[in-house]
C-alpha cells in the first residue's frame, strides 16, 4: 500500500473525524465503498457462476459461510449509516459545532424568535383582556337593549294604532326593516 494512504488512515481518530471538511470526505467515500462493495457481493451471490465458485473446497472459509441474508443485513446497515452521515442534522450539527458564525447566526435567530414568542404571548394576553372586557359590557348593555326593543316595540303597536284610526279602521301594518331589528332581538 502507499505509504501516504495508511498516515492518512492513522488521522482518522474515531470522533474526530468529523472536525475536518477532508475527514468528513474521506469517511463518506469510504462508507459509499463499502456499500458499493456489499451489494456487487450480492449480485455475486445471486448469481449461479459464484455459487459453484463458494462451494469448492479450496474457498475460504469466510466466503462459504457468506450468505444473501447476512450481506442484506450489512447493506442495509450501511446505507442507515450513509443516510445519517448525510442528515441534514447532521450537516448542522457538524456546523455548530465547528463554525463560530453559524453559532452566532443560530443564536441571533433563536433570540429573535424568542422574542417573537414572548411579542405574541403578549398579544394573546391582551386580546384575552379585550375580549373579557367586550363580554362585560354585552352583559352590561344586554338589559338595556331590552328595554330599547321594548320601547320600539311600544311605538311601532302605537303608530300603527294611530294610522289605523285615521284611516277608519283599516287596519295598518308597519313593515320592514323595523321587523327583522325587533325579531333579532
Amino acid at each position: 500500500e502507499d505509504g501516504a494512504e495508511v498516515v492518512a488512515e492513522e488521522e482518522l481518530i474515531p470522533g474526530e473525524v468529523f472536525k475536518t471538511a477532508a475527514g468528513r470526505a474521506k469517511l463518506v467515500d469510504d462508507v459509499t465503498e463499502l456499500h458499493t462493495f456489499l451489494r456487487s457481493r450480492l449480485m455475486e451471490l445471486d448469481s449461479k457462476e459464484f455459487v459453484a465458485v463458494s462451494t469448492e473446497d479450496d474457498a475460504p472459509a469466510a466466503l462459504q459461510q457468506e450468505s444473501r441474508e447476512s450481506v442484506q443485513r450489512l447493506i442495509q446497515a450501511v446505507a442507515k449509516s450513509l443516510s445519517v452521515i448525510n442528515a441534514s442534522t447532521t450537516s448542522q450539527l457538524i456546523m455548530l459545532r465547528s463554525s463560530r458564525r453559524f453559532r452566532e447566526r443560530l443564536v441571533t435567530s433563536l433570540e429573535q424568535r424568542l422574542k417573537n414568542a414572548e411579542k405574541l404571548t403578549s398579544c394573546i394576553a391582551d386580546c384575552q383582556r379585550k375580549r373579557e372586557d367586550l363580554a362585560k359590557q354585552i352583559t352590561e348593555t344586554q338589559p338595556k337593549l331590552a328595554v330599547l326593543v321594548d320601547a320600539t316595540r311600544a311605538v311601532q303597536r302605537s303608530t300603527e294604532q294611530i294610522m289605523t284610526e285615521q284611516y277608519k279602521g283599516r287596519r295598518i301594518n308597519i313593515v320592514g326593516d323595523i321587523n327583522t331589528v325587533l325579531g333579532e332581538s
